[in-house]
């Protein structure tokens, strides 16, 4: 607009003016009444509120695009924060999964029922080492007897070895540890 209104004063200046046939006294005349016009037109000028006025932000020739967006990112960021909520009460509220989650879609597993309680593996452990220790004071731990319980697994050292060490004594040793060593 203001470009606009530039191009149509020197224009009209220019037509009325012309420098060739202009004296210094006139052409000082004609500086000083474009100056003044210039001056008008900076001074009165319109705000911006009024040439161009805010618009909202569904207005114009993409508000539905932005109307979309602001659905879609509002969907998003909604399912995304009320996702751990709805997941922990899938997990542990057994009528609610019952009615709203269909029972194709349920991978839920029943809770096993342990093999030992915590008391009977403990009691196990106990027995073990007091039949250790019965069998070390009855003399079974002799060193005889362990050479001779060593000589049963050297039996096995030259065989030749399978590719998922399912022949190794422990999974964890390497091939050039020494059991006879502890």
């Amino acid at each position: 607009m203001f470009r606009h209104s530039l191009r149509c004063m020197a224009r009209v200046t220019t037509q009325s003016v012309k420098p060739a046939n202009m004296t210094p006294a006139e052409r000082d005349a004609a500086l000083r009444e474009a100056n003044e016009q210039m001056r008008q037109y900076v001074i009165n000028r319109p705000s911006l509120d009024k040439v161009k006025p805010k618009r909202g932000i569904f207005d114009g020739p993409q508000g539905h695009q932005h109307f979309l967006q602001l659905a879609a990112v509002s969907t998003f960021l909604c399912a995304f924060l009320i996702t751990p909520l709805l997941g922990k009460k899938i997990a542990l509220d057994e009528d609610f999964r019952k009615k709203y989650v269909p029972s194709w879609y349920d991978y839920s597993l029943e809770k096993p029922d342990y093999a030992w309680t915590r008391q009977e593996l403990h009691e196990q452990m106990i027995e073990l080492q007091n039949e250790l220790a019965e069998r070390a004071i009855r003399g079974e731990f002799t060193p005889e007897k362990l050479e001779q319980m060593k000589a049963q697994r050297r039996q096995f050292m030259g065989k030749e070895k399978s590719e998922h060490g399912w022949d190794q004594l422990h999974p964890g040793l390497d091939d050039d540890d020494d059991l006879e060593d502890d």
